[in-house]
């Protein structure tokens, strides 16, 4: 389970990753992407916070194998995996927005 739970707190660090470069290029993204990422960017941290108080404070509650503990690391890795995928389609979508309004300037008449 303490193997489980790092590979956790490494899938968090990646979307963290993640989130941060995609707000230092927020050019060109809309307000709710950005809103978004910044959602997603507390919600890691806070995740990744709950890690560490356990670790520190509850040891056994990530070594043992118990439901419980089972059902709140599987549960981060799955909300981590979706998190890093909705970065991931944001970015797509800022960058294909980028495209298409260069494309439509292209083909304008020349004035």
């Amino acid at each position: 389970m303490l193997i489980v739970s790092i590979a956790a707190l490494i899938a968090f660090s990646m979307v963290i990753g993640r989130a941060i470069l995609f707000s230092f290029r927020a050019k060109g993204c809309r307000q709710a992407d950005s809103a978004e990422v910044a959602y997603i960017l507390t919600n890691s941290l806070l995740y990744t916070a709950a890690y560490i108080a356990l670790w520190i404070w509850e040891p056994a509650k990530l070594i043992n194998n118990s439901i419980p503990s089972i059902m709140f690391v599987m549960f981060t890795i799955v909300s981590a995996s979706y998190f890093y995928r909705r970065i991931g389609a944001m970015t797509d979508g800022r960058n294909r927005r980028r495209i298409e309004r260069r494309g439509a300037d292209s083909r304008r008449a020349p004035q």
